[in-house]
């Protein structure tokens, strides 16, 4: 469909330039740049047109060459594991050094592991670490999980830090 629509535009514009008088004048302009780079002066003008494009392209390339490179790409994150209660943990540091996407996996078979309510005993719930995989049940949890998960943080910055 685009196809058309840019062939169609190029007869109008043909046809409108045929009735303005413009390959009168079109012609005219080619003729006139011939007649340049035909003439001759000290050095052939042809050849003086064959320098200027040489040294339009070169001031283009030290132009380009002297632009200061751009850091576009984003740094990779830095992914780790380690095991801490009975479950595999993988994470990744963000820029500045926090720990992002912290997520459990199964000991024995490396699958992903889901955390299941037990029940809910007081003071706390319980929770369960468990692969569906091969039905090993990781740890359980007897505090809540954002708790739970503060402790598996803390593990991570007393293993990184020392």
């Amino acid at each position: 469909m685009p196809a058309k629509l840019v062939a169609a535009a190029a007869i109008v514009a043909l046809v409108v330039g045929y009735f303005l008088g413009l390959w009168s004048d079109l012609g005219g302009w080619l003729s006139d740049l011939w007649y340049f780079l035909a003439a001759s002066t000290l050095v052939p003008n042809w050849l003086l047109g064959i320098f200027a494009i040489c040294a339009i392209v070169v001031a283009g390339l030290l132009g380009a060459g002297l632009r200061p490179t751009r850091n576009s790409r984003r740094p990779s994150p830095i992914s780790t594991q380690d095991n801490f209660f009975n479950i595999r943990w993988r994470w990744s540091y963000d820029a500045s050094g926090g720990v992002q996407d912290l997520s459990p996996y199964c000991l024995r078979c490396g699958n992903r592991l889901v955390l299941k309510h037990v029940g809910a005993t007081r003071p706390a719930d319980r929770y369960e670490c468990r692969c569906d995989r091969c039905g090993a049940v990781a740890c359980e949890i007897d505090c809540s999980v954002e708790e739970f998960e503060s402790r598996v943080l803390q593990k991570i910055h007393e293993t990184s830090s020392g």
